[in-house]
C-alpha cells in the first residue's frame, strides 16, 4: 500500500485499496479519482462521495463516517451531506413521521387538548426545536385521519380483551346518560375479572343519542352498543344504572338483569332525610348563603384568612355545597364547624350573613356525626376495586346505625327515622337479587354473615348448585359427541354392560355434581373470614383456586360487577372537560372517540 494510505488516519481507507497510483473500491472494484495527480493535492472527498452514492444501501457511508482511526476525542465536523440530511423534512410516509403523528393524537386524547393545539404558536415552536425534520400537519388531519385510525386499532385490541378466553363467560356493565349544550350521550363501561384474577374496567362507548331519552330508545341504544362490540346478550350478568324511570325501563326493554347504583340510592336516602326536618333545612340554607358570600368575593376570602391567622385556625377556604353531590353538603358543614370561631368574628365585623345559634350549631355537629359513616361507605362502594359483594354488608351496617338508640343524635331523630325508612324501602328486595347475594357469599370477607336469615343462605346455595348444573348441561353435547366417537371400543362396551348387570353403573351425574358443590360450599363457609380492610378477595381466590375448583369459577363470574355506576359517571366528568369553550363545535362521534381513547390508552399502556 502506498505511503498515502499508510499515513492517512481516515476510516475511508477500510473500503479502498491504492495500487500503482490508482484507488480501487473494495466493494464494487471500480476506480475512483482522488481529485488530482499531485500527491500534495490529493484528498478523500471523492472517496466519501462514492460511498454515499454507490453504497448507501449497506450504510457504509454512515458507518465509516462515524468512526475515525486513532484515540483522539476531537469533535469531527459533520459533512455537507450530514448537515443537509439533518435539516431535510421527513416525508409523510416516513416511519418516524407516522410515529410522531400517533404520539400527537395520543397527547390530544390523554391530555384532553383541543385539536387546535396543533395550530398554537407555542406548540409549533416546541416541535420545530425538538424535531425540525417533522412536518406538522393542520388540525383537520389529526381530527379526520389520525383519530379514526388510532381509535380503530384500540377498538380491535379491546375486542380481543373481551373475548371469553380472557374475560370469562360473563360481563357486567355500568351505564349513564348525559346531556350537554350540543350533544346527548350514553356511556357504557364493561367490567370483568381476567385469567390472572385482575379486575378490568373498559370504557366501551360514549354513544351520541339523537332522539328523546325514552326507555325504548335507551334500550335500543344499549343493545346497539353490545352488537357493535360483538357481545351476546347472554353474557350480560348485571347492569348498574341510576334510578331514573326511563333508564329502568330501558334495561327492561333490553331484557337484561339490572340493579340501581348504590351511590345514587345513598344520595336519595340522605336527601329524603335532610328534607324531612324543617329546622335542618333552614340551617343548611343559612350556611349555603354564607359559603356563597365567600365564593363570590375575593376581598371576603382575604379578610377571613387574616382572621384565621389571628385566632390560630387552619387557613382553609369555605366549601360550597353542590345539589347533585350530597357529600358536598357534609363537607360544607364540617368546614363551617371547623371555622365557626373565625366566621363569628367575620360576621360581627363585616356582616353580610347570619350564622346559626348555639342550638343550631349543636344540630350541625350531630348531623355531621350521622353522615360521616354514609360518606365512608359511599367512598368504599365508589372505589375502582369495589365489588357488588359489598352491597349487602353496607346495607346491614347502615341499618344497624340508623336503628340504634343513640343520645348523640337527639334533635335529629326525624332525619334518622326517615333515612332508616327510606333505606328499608329501597332495599326491601335486595336479597332476591341473585348476582348481589351470590357475590356476597363468595367474598371471603363477608360470606353469609350479612344475610338476614338462613332462608337467604339456603336460596344462595340452591342458586350455586343450579348454576353448576346449567353449566354442565351446556357441556353435555360436546361430551356426548366425544363418547360417541370412542364407542367403537368393544372393551368399553363390555365394561359398561358388566357394570349395569352387576349394579355398578355410574351414579346420576347431577347428584354427584350437587354433592361436590355442597361439599365445597360447606368447606368454604367453615373457614374463617379474611380481614375486611386488608384482605383482597381476588388474591384469596387466586391462591385458593385449586382448593375450590367449582366455586372459584363462580367467584370470578359474580365478583366482577361493581356496586355503583360511578365508572360511567366519571366518563361524563371527562366529557365535560372535552366539551369546553374551545371545543363547542366538537361532534358527538369525535367526543365518543376521544373519551374512549382517554380511558383505554392508559389501560393498554399505549400498546395496541
Amino acid at each position: 500500500m502506498s505511503a498515502i494510505a499508510k499515513v492517512s488516519s481516515s476510516k475511508v481507507w477500510d473500503y479502498f485499496n491504492v495500487s500503482e497510483g490508482s484507488v480501487k473500491c473494495q466493494l464494487c472494484k471500480n476506480l475512483v479519482s482522488q481529485g488530482s495527480t499531485s500527491s500534495a493535492q490529493k484528498n478523500t472527498s471523492n472517496l466519501w462521495s462514492h460511498l454515499r452514492s454507490k453504497h448507501r444501501e449497506v450504510e457504509v457511508y454512515e458507518q465509516a463516517h462515524c468512526h475515525k482511526i486513532g484515540k483522539s476525542s476531537k469533535v469531527v465536523q459533520p459533512t455537507l451531506f450530514q448537515s443537509f440530511d439533518n435539516s431535510r423534512k421527513w416525508s409523510n410516509t416516513d416511519g418516524r413521521s407516522r410515529n410522531l403523528d400517533k404520539l400527537i393524537i395520543e397527547m390530544i386524547a390523554t391530555d384532553i387538548q383541543p385539536f387546535s393545539v396543533t395550530n398554537d404558536i407555542g406548540f409549533k415552536r416546541l416541535l420545530a426545536t425538538a424535531e425540525p425534520r417533522y412536518n406538522l400537519k393542520d388540525e383537520k388531519y389529526y381530527r379526520t385521519e389520525m383519530l379514526p385510525k388510532v381509535h380503530l386499532k384500540v377498538v380491535d385490541k379491546i375486542k380481543n380483551m373481551l373475548k371469553e378466553e380472557n374475560a370469562g363467560e360473563s360481563l357486567s356493565f355500568t351505564t349513564d346518560c348525559w346531556s350537554g349544550s350540543t350533544e346527548s350521550l350514553m356511556s357504557l363501561t364493561a367490567h370483568f375479572i381476567d385469567n390472572q384474577w385482575k379486575r378490568k374496567q373498559l370504557v366501551l362507548s360514549v354513544k351520541s343519542m339523537s332522539e328523546s331519552h325514552t326507555g325504548d330508545y335507551i334500550g335500543k341504544v344499549f343493545l346497539d352498543i353490545l352488537s357493535q362490540w360483538e357481545i351476546d346478550r347472554s353474557r350480560v350478568l348485571l347492569v348498574l344504572r341510576d334510578s331514573g324511570a326511563n333508564v329502568v325501563k330501558g334495561m327492561r326493554v333490553a331484557d337484561v338483569s339490572d340493579f340501581s347504583c348504590c351511590a345514587h340510592t345513598m344520595q336519595l336516602i340522605i336527601k329524603e332525610g335532610i328534607e324531612s326536618q324543617r329546622v335542618v333545612i333552614d340551617i343548611v340554607a343559612k350556611l349555603k348563603r354564607c359559603a356563597t358570600h365567600f365564593n363570590h368575593s375575593t376581598l371576603a376570602k382575604k379578610r377571613l384568612h387574616a382572621i384565621q391567622n389571628q385566632v390560630g385556625l387552619p387557613v382553609h377556604s369555605i366549601i360550597q355545597a353542590i345539589p347533585t353531590r350530597w357529600n358536598s353538603t357534609l363537607h360544607m358543614l364540617r368546614r363551617m364547624l371547623e371555622q365557626k370561631h373565625a366566621l363569628s368574628i367575620y360576621a360581627s365585623e363585616y356582616g353580610h350573613f347570619s350564622l346559626p345559634n348555639t342550638y343550631e350549631w349543636e344540630l350541625v355537629a350531630k348531623l355531621v356525626a350521622l353522615l360521616i359513616p354514609f360518606e365512608t361507605i359511599t367512598l368504599e362502594i365508589s372505589h375502582s376495586e369495589a365489588s357488588a359483594s359489598c352491597i349487602l354488608p353496607s346495607i346491614a351496617v347502615l341499618k344497624a346505625l340508623l336503628q340504634s338508640d343513640n343520645e348523640a343524635t337527639f334533635g335529629i331523630g326525624t332525619i334518622k327515622g326517615t333515612m332508616c325508612e327510606s333505606l328499608l324501602r329501597r332495599y326491601c328486595n335486595v336479597e332476591n337479587v341473585k348476582p348481589v347475594v351470590i357475590a356476597c357469599l363468595l367474598d371471603p370477607r363477608f360470606k353469609d354473615k350479612p344475610f338476614s336469615s338462613e332462608i337467604v343462605l339456603g336460596r344462595a346455595k340452591d342458586w350455586l348448585i343450579n348454576e353448576v348444573k346449567e353449566q354442565d348441561q351446556g357441556e353435555e353435547p360436546v361430551a356426548a359427541k366425544k363418547q360417541k366417537q370412542s364407542s367403537d371400543s368393544e372393551n368399553d362396551l363390555l365394561s359398561n354392560l358388566y357394570k349395569n348387570v352387576l349394579g355398578q353403573g355410574s351414579t346420576d351425574n347431577n347428584e354427584c355434581e350437587s354433592t361436590d358443590v355442597q361439599t365445597e360450599i360447606n368447606k368454604y363457609l367453615s373457614e374463617p373470614l379474611i380481614d375486611r380492610s386488608t384482605g383482597h378477595p381476588l388474591d384469596w381466590w387466586k391462591n385458593n383456586e385449586t382448593r375450590f375448583v367449582i366455586l372459584a369459577k363462580l367467584a370470578r363470574k359474580y365478583l366482577n360487577p361493581p356496586p355503583s355506576s360511578v365508572p360511567s359517571e366519571r366518563d361524563f366528568s371527562t366529557i365535560g372537560n372535552i366539551y369546553e369553550d374551545k371545543r363547542s363545535r366538537l361532534t358527538g362521534e369525535h367526543a365518543e372517540q376521544l373519551c374512549f381513547l382517554y380511558y383505554n390508552l392508559h389501560l393498554l399502556e399505549y400498546n395496541y
